[in-house]
């Protein structure tokens, strides 16, 4: 088959191609960079092609002769404060992503959403990503085979949440000042979450179906963080802060570059990410983590 990828060069990108570059597929991935991203030319059947997906004819060019599309694309911070960043990455995009599909008459797509996700929720991130995934339950399925995955929070190997922490513990002296503290989480494995979704292609059963995924273990985010603690050899002391304390640091750090900690990510973590699983996940952060957190 031919498989086109929007958003595959990020991290559940990356390990999707990587896992898919060992079947017969031909595989296209969609890129605002190539030069950028031309490492992914490693993988014999991959081809890497420069465009911007948000441009309607663009996209309907590049997917042509396309069996499968899957869309990574996402963000979890937006540049201002209005909720617009959110609504073109994702709502406005699905209705895009789903035109371009009706016209190339494509059969098969793959939709990477959020656990949580919600039209009425407590975010612009799980607003957005609800409306995304309502579009394209409504519309999508009247012409073409959808699967929705909606996880919670994804690891593994050059991931932005553990390594995100790691980073940051790296210039942390003796005390870390640690918003939403009590905010749950199930983690998955990134490896398995793609043989998972790889899985899934062909899959009949999967077709038109929602799937909500959570890793085997449930953890706070303080438990997280003082287990990267334990792995850096550090000694630091985590300090929980109230919610009116997280509210106000997510306040002051909207302003600072990167984002680190937003208004919209404190509005996310008032639900916790945990469910009852669609599919059984089976590695844990302590048994992955290691391999890629080390000691200062």
């Amino acid at each position: 088959m031919n498989i086109t990828f929007l958003g595959g060069t990020g991290f559940v990108g990356s390990n999707l191609v990587n896992q898919l570059s060992n079947t017969e597929n031909n595989i296209t991935i969609l890129t605002r960079s190539r030069e950028k991203n031309k490492n992914m030319l490693v993988y014999p059947k991959v081809k890497l092609v420069e465009t911007d997906v948000h441009n309607a004819d663009e996209l309907a060019k590049h997917t042509k002769n396309s069996d499968v599309l899957i869309n990574l694309i996402g963000i979890l911070n937006e540049k201002g404060h209005s909720g617009k960043g959110f609504k073109k990455a994702h709502s406005d995009f699905a209705r895009i992503v789903l035109n371009v599909c009706k016209t190339n008459d494509i059969k098969r797509i793959l939709h990477i959403s959020a656990l949580n996700a919600d039209q009425k929720g407590s975010s612009h991130y799980l607003r957005t990503k609800g409306e995304a995934e309502s579009y394209l339950m409504t519309y999508g399925r009247r012409f073409a085979n959808i699967t929705i995955f909606k996880p919670s929070v994804i690891f593994g190997k050059n991931d932005s949440f553990i390594l995100r922490f790691s980073n940051l513990l790296d210039f942390t002296p003796l005390f870390f000042p640690l918003a939403c503290h009590d905010a749950k989480f199930a983690p998955i494995y990134v490896e398995e979450l793609s043989k998972f979704i790889i899985g899934t292609i062909n899959d009949t059963k999967s077709f038109n179906k929602e799937y909500n995924l959570c890793g085997p273990k449930t953890y706070t985010l303080k438990e997280i963080l003082e287990l990267i603690i334990k792995l850096k050899k550090r000694n630091i002391k985590v300090i929980p802060l109230s919610r009116k304390i997280s509210k106000m640091q997510a306040s002051i750090m909207e302003f600072i570059p990167g984002k680190p900690f937003s208004l919209d990510n404190y509005n996310s973590c008032k639900i916790d990410s945990v469910c009852e699983s669609d599919f059984d996940f089976y590695s844990d952060l302590e048994t992955i983590i290691p391999s890629y957190i080390n000691p200062k």
